[in-house]
């Protein structure tokens, strides 16, 4: 009679915990075996990320070619107004990061053509210059480029890179004289290259997940191929955003570029180019 008793208690829990586990979906045997699911990291350790600017510059400084020469010191309405071109400066930039480690490339162009000072006498001064910035950069703390990718909505820690490369300047200054009646006298025209280290660093912030600023500092020249010295200095304020499901950032800032290269060359400039400029950037 026990026997019989125990044995139905027995089958009515197995009964019910059959019917408890058909319910839930899961087989009976592996109810409590399921390992937890593992977060998911970024897909892979490499992140890019690809920016162009238009760069408003004004212009402060010296430049010749051969023995003919002129100082500039105007803003971007100035320029606009003396010039015979429009003197928009463009910029793009390509990183590539692998973890904290990457690599970048850092192009600017600008041309400026001067009228002479006087209609019917002065000198006229035309200027090309390009400016390319190359190297390798390291993340000493933040978040890699590759966990940034879904950065949108997202208020990211600060980020510091500190990099060093080198900037290689094209130069092409032309002057020209313009006598009595408007007849323009023979011109010089110059062109050249220089090329110099650079070292440098880059800081970011986010104030809210969509807005943030960056700060970004170099130096070089040490003498190296005639460049007595280079330096720029940008600030930034940036709006995260996407585009066509691509995270990306609209910027908005300052930047000067200053260098002094070609002493008592054929070609040469002191100058400062300064001024606003708007860009876009996109990563992936």
């Amino acid at each position: 009679m026990m026997a019989n008793t125990l044995f139905n208690q027995t089958t009515a829990r197995l009964f019910a915990l059959a019917v408890l586990s058909s319910a839930l979906g899961l087989p009976l045997a592996q109810a409590d075996e399921t390992p937890p699911a593992a977060p998911a990291g970024p897909a892979s350790p490499w992140g890019f990320n690809l920016s162009t600017y238009l760069w408003l510059a004004g212009v402060n400084g010296d430049f010749s070619a051969g023995p003919r020469g002129r100082s500039i010191d105007a803003s971007f309405i100035d320029i606009a107004n003396k010039s015979s071109r429009v003197p928009l400066g463009f910029m793009g930039r390509l990183e590539a990061h692998y973890e904290h480690f990457g690599f970048y490339v850092d192009g600017n162009y600008m041309d400026l053509q001067f009228k002479p000072v006087a209609q019917r006498f002065g000198d006229g001064l035309n200027t090309e210059l390009g400016v390319m910035d190359y190297g390798f950069t390291y993340r000493v703390f933040g978040p890699t480029a590759a966990q940034m990718q879904d950065w949108r909505d997202k208020k990211s820690p600060n980020r510091l890179d500190v990099y060093v490369g080198a900037r290689t300047f094209w130069l092409e200054n032309s002057a020209s004289a313009s006598g009595p009646l408007g007849l323009t006298n023979p011109g010089f025209t110059s062109s050249k290259s220089f090329t110099s280290p650079v070292i440098g660093g880059r800081f970011a912030v986010d104030f809210t997940a969509n807005w943030f600023a960056m700060a970004d500092a170099n130096f070089g020249g040490f003498g190296a191929q005639n460049v007595d010295f280079t330096g720029s200095l940008m600030g930034v304020l940036g709006y995260k955003t996407s585009f066509f499901g691509v995270p990306a950032s609209v910027e908005a800032g300052y930047k000067a570029l200053r260098y002094n290269v070609g002493h008592g060359g054929a070609v040469s400039a002191n100058a400062t180019l300064n001024g606003p400029f708007i860009g876009l950037t996109g990563y992936w």
